[in-house]
């Protein structure tokens, strides 16, 4: 995982300046507007899986990207769903004891439930970014719920999302004192900058290395044949010289 790209690839961007104000643009609309906003990321965290060279999303398509963030909402209201039937359990109950003893058996039940709640808590936010990548591959909201495969992924990588979950910590809160510090109107755009850096590195999580590009096959030369060897001429024969007479 490089981290360090998380917190560059934005700038890499020819188009960055536009995109991020109209991210912090479009954060101002309430409901609507961070749906919109959690269809860009998924779309973000699709490009990283898929190598894209420039991650960053247009802000086209409009549509699609409300669309994703419906079903990812819906996603995640569901994995959350039990920690709010957790706490009306937990909670609820206090509102209408009446004595002291009463009070304190509800506390020991509170207490139980308030470590339920902390457990499960801790679970679905180590999911989120296994749900997350499932529901960018597919588009399908069924793969937000497919838990055998997301707990599967998030207990083989569960190293990488430890760090992602720490990293993006520190940068949402770098993020609020900057755009603090910037007349308040800047965490439009530094808590924009924050969700790009956290789903970048959401993307990588589990991720193999791109292929190397296939190198074209250079045909091979044919080796010319040697040239045959000239002719020689066939030696010219001799001629025969005449015997001389014996002697006497």
């Amino acid at each position: 995982m490089d981290i360090g790209k998380s917190f560059g690839y934005v700038f890499e961007d020819k188009k960055w300046i536009e995109k991020v104000l109209i991210g912090g643009l479009v954060s101002i609309i309430p409901i609507l507007g961070h749906i919109l906003l959690l269809g860009y990321f998924v779309e973000l965290v699709r490009n990283v899986r898929q190598h894209q060279p420039e991650p960053l999303p247009e802000w086209d398509n409009w549509g699609e990207k409300l669309a994703e963030g419906v079903k990812l909402l819906i996603i995640m209201l569901v994995w959350s769903l039990p920690l709010i039937i957790l706490f009306f359990v937990a909670f609820v109950p206090l509102f209408f004891a009446t004595d002291s003893d009463s009070g304190t058996f509800l506390s020991i039940i509170l207490f139980c439930f308030n470590c339920l709640l902390f457990l499960y808590a801790i679970v679905v936010a180590l999911a989120a970014p296994s749900i997350t990548i499932r529901f960018a591959e597919t588009g399908e909201l069924g793969a937000g719920f497919q838990i055998g495969d997301i707990l599967a992924f998030t207990k083989e990588h569960v190293g990488q999302i430890l760090l992602v979950v720490i990293v993006s910590w520190v940068v949402y809160m770098i993020a609020g004192l900057v755009g603090m510090l910037l007349c308040g109107i800047g965490l439009l755009f530094t808590m924009f900058w924050a969700g790009l850096v956290y789903y970048h590195m959401v993307g990588q999580i589990g991720l193999t290395p791109a292929p190397a590009p296939a190198q074209p096959e250079t045909p091979l030369k044919p080796i010319p044949e040697p040239e045959a060897a000239p002719e020689l001429p066939e030696p010219e024969a001799k001629p025969e010289l005449p015997e001389s007479p014996a002697e006497e």
